[in-house]
């Protein structure tokens, strides 16, 4: 399990500093859509201070167990600003998805899935880039502002 955690921390620097050498910070999208995919929200122009203020993720806590019968409740996507290239930039897929998160029903819970579009080397199975985790009081009051 602690290497799992290890890989995650790696993957999500890997992630997050991609690009480092622009001269202009990424900015990221959040998309948030109920378990019957009929609403979704979409947090536009968020930079990476918003991302980490949103997901808390230093709070969270990594879990051992997961219940299978637990019903999913929203489905997170979180996309980043493409890397620009000197080829010309495709102005409708202009960002990637980089990680999902699935919240469930009464249950503090949280999914996390890197895409595997994030991991440029390829290779990773999905089940090494699943986790589960115990969100924080934060993510989750900051989550429900959103959806007011």
């Amino acid at each position: 399990m602690i290497k799992r955690t290890y890989l995650l921390t790696i993957l999500l620097i890997v992630c997050l500093l991609t690009g480092c050498g622009n001269k202009t910070e990424k900015m990221c999208r959040i998309e948030i859509r109920n378990e019957n995919n009929t609403d979704v929200i979409t947090l536009e122009q968020q930079s990476q201070a918003d991302v980490d203020d949103f997901f808390d993720e230093d709070e969270w806590t990594e879990c051992e167990n997961f219940d299978e019968k637990l019903a999913s409740e929203y489905v997170i996507e979180l996309y980043q600003e493409k890397t620009h290239t000197r080829v010309q930039p495709d102005k409708e897929n202009a960002y990637e998805k980089i990680m999902e998160y699935t919240t469930y029903k009464d249950s503090d819970i949280v999914k996390v899935v890197i895409s595997k579009d994030a991991i440029k080397s390829g290779g990773v199975s999905e089940e090494d880039l699943t986790f589960y985790y115990k969100g924080s009081e934060h993510f989750f009051s900051a989550l429900n502002n959103v959806l007011k």
